[in-house]
């Protein structure tokens, strides 16, 4: 988000925006403020709760966020507002997660990490040369816990790769995995 003003009210932050890319943050995601010049820089912050969110369907619109500090009129300011990312999980189920694309050398260490509530579950990480359902083979698998994490190495061209939950026991409950890659292939 792009700040165009500034105002501080009984310790509340209100900040003039406009959304430029991603989409419109959830009340309590955690907010970082740099570039503003009003009141010495007061309104930069790290590490803050959003407390609330009103935009229009053009992005302009305003949030606001703790911020203790006397009060400060409406100010033109400009600035930035950056979101740090929320891990969402998603029901249990039986199921094949989407599929990510890697680099085509392959050869790539990957870590799978997952956790669960309610629920213990089985995955696999499963890599293919093409996006094609047949083609996919379990490349690492866990155990049936509550949460745990796999290291794989990617086999040579495998270019896709995807989680896979075969079994879950009580629950559903809900299921974060991720898949990590390393930053350097192993060629």
């Amino acid at each position: 988000m792009y700040i165009t003003g500034l105002s501080l009210t009984t310790n509340v932050a209100t900040a003039n925006v406009i959304l430029v890319e991603g989409i419109v943050p959830a009340v309590g995601a955690i907010l970082n403020v740099r570039g503003t010049v009003t009141s010495g820089g007061v309104f930069n912050v790290s590490n803050v709760a959003l407390a609330s969110v009103v935009l229009n369907a053009q992005g302009v619109g305003t949030i606001t966020f703790p911020l203790t500090n006397a009060n400060v009129p409406t100010t033109t300011d400009g600035g930035q507002v950056f979101f740090s990312p929320v891990d969402v999980g998603e029901t249990t189920a039986i199921a094949k997660g989407l599929q990510f694309a890697l680099a085509p050398d392959g050869g790539y260490g990957l870590t799978l990490v997952w956790a669960c509530t309610a629920a213990t579950v089985a995955l696999q990480l499963e890599g293919a040369i093409d996006d094609v359902d047949a083609q996919y083979a379990i490349i690492g698998t866990s155990q049936t816990t509550l949460t745990g994490s796999v290291v794989a190495s990617t086999p040579q061209l495998v270019r896709f790769v995807r989680v896979n939950t075969t079994a879950f026991t009580g629950g559903p409950g809900t299921l974060w995995a991720k898949i990590y890659q390393s930053t350097n292939s192993g060629n």
